[in-house]
């Protein structure tokens, strides 16, 4: 197949730029700004399932007055004396600057200041030195529009800033989930505007150093360019598919933060593709064929490998689907499709450049091939690099078992000092899960950001005053479902007391007193405290009793605690819980899971008045927990998919299953060296440290191992392509010599692109820049150049005669093999023809010359 596409690309090379080019104009005519249909955000993308989502639904549909998803906390604040009526009147005259309005470019649905009813005295800090106004918004924390949204909030506050209506010396700030949300999203931004700049530079940079010809560095450019914007016009385009009669059920989502995996990772794997084109084009030039049969010869050798390694990434990213946190589901066949484009284009594309360029595109060296291996098996070993593989390639041969124990012990010490810096917690400590390194992941939003980000520096200032949980309350949401067919009403309500009844009041003030005596917790407000004071303590004397009466008599207390809606009035009521801790900490999830577990425990006693209530959590904190086990349960499903994917294509391409399994061991254990350095190294870079972000280990996993395959093909199959002239081991050696320079070269361009990704700002995208550079070079200087060539050696070493330690023949190799003789002194081409002798010293006839039977018939015969 890959023989005839060469052929029609080689001959029909302009036909093949007209499809391109044509392409170019039908998607730029149809599909929609990739701006304009992507979306973000995390807890929008939960399963319906989790109670985080449910009890939203919930309270939209029992509360749908109070619509809010997400907020923005205006903070006043003075460090050296209490606050003065100006203060709070400059606080109000501010927050008036947003008045509700669901359509303005801030999306306000409500309003709260110290001045508003019941809530308005808990907006002002126990010490008096602070005080905040809430807006309630309808956009999702995590919502695009919230970048913008938190840019028109801090023009207003410079604005106040400069005013001489600002009482001076009182100090301003923006937090809230909101505009923590908002600067995430202007991160993600320019993130990706730094990723993209940062790889086109350094792979114009390394192209230029390893072609030293601009043509050859123009045509992977404009390969990539092309198959990047008309990928990404393509996955635009089927977001609106399900706009088609028929195709309703299709909701194809795409997200902002996939343009960052879409840039880098088209960059570098297409970028290696054309590589490994251009290097065995420059092969076939030399042997002296004309330019249209050497492109189709080499497209017709390579074509195979690059698209086995392409499909490993792609399926390996097509078995994201199966998860069920949305943007995992989307993203991977996103990225998937985006890479099946850009391998067409290295497959169609680049070829039918350099058939345009002709021999222009050598300009100004020629097309002096790469590799160290002539078309007459001599070894051109005369260039440092070719010297450098060359002896490699020997000592690999020669002592395979212990250069792999050696580089096996030596990776591992990583992974021991991981575990001994974050031993794995005991409810964790499965025995099988012990060899691996417990790798600690942080869902902290406030942690990823930088510190002098606007919601940071205003965080620090409402916490400095305020109980942390004030900036994300928790809302319990509690529904009593109707009588079951076949209950009668009566019995319903004698065991299950409504809440608009007294006797279902007195059940809510219990449940709010449990909760406030709950470790973590700071304060509940509920419909028996609407202010959120001491539960039980109640002084009608006193300034704060005379406040709770006539909050409890103010009809919006109700309003606010219990559903007015018709068929929910009665049954679903909600209690805010403020705790102790930062709404996005480990600890505050904690705190969640124990008012959990305890709130369940009333609904199945059958004695309770709680019995078959149902209870939902909504707020960041819940939301953050859900996606927390959501996303804990898709890597483990994820990773397990991927692994049998990678391993399944393998053996398609490969049919050497031992060998398969092989190459999936050690790509597995380049994954786990790299995910412990990559927590070791920013465990020392930030003392703050409290895990890695939790994108980190699901998409290493699955771009590692499906990037680390790709090497591995690239190698192997050359390997069994050299064997079948040179025998197992001379034919191990040469395709380690030959593959050397090309694949290190490639590597070094995917880390370069990965790199890239730690110009931005967010922590999450920097470690995992990191992870994925450390990743793919631990995989291109160790992994395929050492681990896989040294079990290759052991396993065929059975089959063929063990070499001598002929230090003497491999110091005089290079003489030799440049005189066309091998150690010797037999002719190279020779060896091949006769069995005479061989490359490597004294490998037995039957190596290099006549193949043993057991060689044409299994390992070393494809």
């Amino acid at each position: 197949m890959f023989d005839a596409l060469g052929q029609f690309i080689a001959h029909r090379w302009r036909l093949a730029l007209l499809v391109w080019v044509a392409a170019a104009v039908l998607l730029t005519l149809v599909a929609p700004r990739w701006d304009d249909v992507t979306n973000d955000g995390d807890l929008a993308y939960l399963p319906a399932r989790m109670t985080s989502v449910r009890g939203e639904h919930l309270l939209a549909a029992a509360f749908p007055d109070d619509a809010a998803k997400s907020q923005i906390v205006l903070a006043v604040a003075r460090e050296d004396k209490p606050l003065s009526a100006d203060d709070l009147a400059f606080l109000e005259r501010l927050a008036a600057r947003f008045p509700p309005d669901e359509h303005a470019r801030v999306p306000v649905l409500a309003v709260w200041t110290p001045e508003t009813d019941i809530v308005g005295r808990k907006l002002i800090s126990r010490d008096q030195r602070a005080a905040i106004a809430i807006l309630k918004l309808s956009t999702e924390f995590m919502a695009v529009r919230n970048a913008d949204v938190l840019k028109a909030v801090t023009t207003v506050l410079a604005e106040e800033r400069l005013s001489p209506a600002r009482p001076a010396g009182l100090e301003l700030g923006v937090t809230g989930s909101a505009a923590i949300g908002g600067d995430t999203m202007a991160s993600a931004h320019e993130s990706i505007q730094h990723t993209e700049l940062t790889t086109i530079a350094l792979v114009i940079l390394i192209l230029a150093l390893v072609y030293r010809a601009p043509l050859l560095v123009l045509v992977p450019l404009l390969t990539i360019g092309v198959a990047v914007t008309l990928s990404m016009k393509l996955v635009a385009l089927l977001t609106l598919v399900n706009h088609l009669p028929g195709f309703e059920w299709c909701h194809f989502q795409v997200f902002k933060t996939t343009k960052i995996f879409v840039v880098t990772i088209l960059f570098g794997a297409g970028t290696d593709f054309c590589l490994f084109l251009v290097s065995r084009y420059r092969e076939e030039l030399a042997r002296g064929l004309e330019r249209p049969e050497a492109l189709a010869h080499a497209l017709g050798k390579v074509g195979h490998a690059i698209t086995a390694s392409a499909m490993t990434t792609i399926i390996g990213l097509g078995m994201m689907v199966a998860a069920d946190f949305g943007k995992f589901r989307n993203s991977g066949p996103a990225i998937g499709l985006c890479l099946f484009v850009a391998l067409l284009a290295c497959m169609t594309l680049a070829p039918a450049l350099l058939r345009l360029f002709g021999p222009a595109v050598f300009w100004p060296f020629g097309p002096r091939p790469t590799n160290e291996v002539g078309d007459n098996g001599q070894l051109r070993v005369d260039s440092r690099a070719g010297r450098f593989w060359n002896r490699l390639s020997y000592a690999i041969v020669a002592r395979p078992g212990l250069i792999l124990l050696a580089s096996v012990l030596a990776m591992s010490t990583v992974i021991v000092a991981s575990c001994r810096e974050f031993p794995r917690p005991a409810a964790d400590a499965s025995w099988w899960k012990l060899p691996l390194p417990y790798i600690q992941i942080s869902y902290n939003l406030l942690g990823d950001l930088d510190p002098q980000r606007p919601s940071i520096v205003g965080t620090r200032l409402v916490q400095r005053h305020f109980a942390p949980g004030e900036l994300g309350p928790v809302t319990l949401v509690a529904y009593k479902p109707p009588p079951r067919l076949g209950q009668s009403p009566e019995s319903d309500q004698q065991r299950q007391h409504l809440f608009n009844g007294d006797e279902g009041e007195r059940d809510v003030a219990r449940l709010t007193k449990l909760l406030y005596e709950m470790p973590g917790v700071d304060s509940v407000r509920s419909i028996a405290e609407p202010l959120g004071g001491v539960p039980g303590v109640f002084n009608p004397l006193s300034t704060g009793g005379r406040r709770k009466m006539a909050a409890l008599k103010n009809p919006r207390t109700k309003a606010n605690f219990l559903s007015q809606v018709p068929r929910f009035e009665g049954r679903v009521t909600r209690l805010d819980i403020v705790l102790t801790a930062d709404p996005f900490s480990r600890a505050a999830a904690q705190s969640l899971g124990e008012i959990e577990r305890r709130v369940l425990e009333l609904r199945d006693d059958p004695e309770s008045a709680w019995h078959e209530t149902e209870f939902d959590f909504t707020g960041v904190t819940a939301g953050t927990r859900d996606l927390q086990a959501v996303t804990q349960s898709d890597e483990t499903l994820i990773q397990r998919l991927v692994t049998l994917a990678v391993l399944g294509i393998l053996i398609v391409v490969l049919r050497r299953p031992l060998i398969c399994l092989y190459l999936i061991a050690s790509v597995l254990f380049s994954y786990y060296v790299t995910i412990a350095a990559t927590q070791l190294v920013f465990a020392r870079v930030y003392p703050e440290f409290d895990g890695l972000d939790w994108k980190v280990p699901i998409f290493l996993f699955v771009i590692l191992i499906a990037v680390g395959e790709d090497y591995n093909i690239f190698l192997v199959t050359r390997v069994l392509e050299e064997q079948r002239r040179w025998g197992l081991l001379e034919g191990l050696r040469r395709a380690v010599v030959s593959t050397g320079g090309i694949i290190t070269s490639c590597g070094v361009i995917m880390a370069g692109t990965f790199i890239s990704m730690m110009t931005g700002t967010l922590r999450g995208m920097l470690e995992l820049g990191f992870a994925l550079t450390l990743g793919v070079m631990l995989d291109t200087l160790i992994v395929r150049p050492v681990l896989v060539p040294a079990f290759l050696a052991i396993l065929w070493r059975r089959a063929a005669a063990p070499l001598p330690d002929d230090r003497a023949a491999q110091a005089d190799t290079r003489g030799h093999m440049e005189n066309g003789t091998s150690a010797n002194g037999a002719s190279a081409n020779g060896a091949s023809g006769n069995g005479a002798s061989n490359g490597v010293g004294s490998n037995a006839g039957a190596a290099i010359g006549k193949p043993h039977a057991s060689e044409l018939s299994g390992l070393g015969n494809r």
